[in-house]
């Protein structure tokens, strides 16, 4: 007599939709944390923070200027929305002409930088 149950092949699928879920949260976790650790002075750092899928955006725009990072967020959050695969990766940059002196602690209100903080936040909250 053949089993009726559930085939244990659809495990796959949950599974797979569990870590599109986990990549969306780890990827939108990224976000949130450099734009919170983003110094301000007239926000176009903090409006520079872009979210790519499967590649980089290399580009920058210094009159994006966004000193709340609520504009930031919702633009990286439409990105994130898109994500529907399980494995690939999600790109979190920032690529205005002094971001790397920002990274470098060459500011008062981010003297450890703010991509680095942020990495070493989500590998706390996420690696396990």
């Amino acid at each position: 007599m053949a089993w009726g149950g559930t085939k244990p092949t659809a495990f796959i699928k949950v599974v797979e939709d569990d870590l599109v879920d986990k990549r969306k949260v780890i990827t939108s976790d990224a976000l949130q944390a450099v734009i919170s650790g983003s110094p301000v002075d007239t926000g176009a750092y903090k409006g520079n923070h872009k979210v790519s899928l499967d590649g980089e955006d290399l580009s920058s725009d210094p009159l994006a200027a966004d000193p709340s990072g609520q504009d930031t967020l919702a633009r990286g959050e439409a990105v994130i929305g898109q994500i529907d695969t399980a494995y690939g990766y999600a790109v979190v940059q920032n690529n205005i002409a002094y971001a790397q002196r920002l990274e470098d602690g060459h500011s008062q209100r981010a003297p450890s930088g703010i991509y680095g903080p942020a990495f070493e936040f989500l590998r706390a909250k996420h690696a396990k």
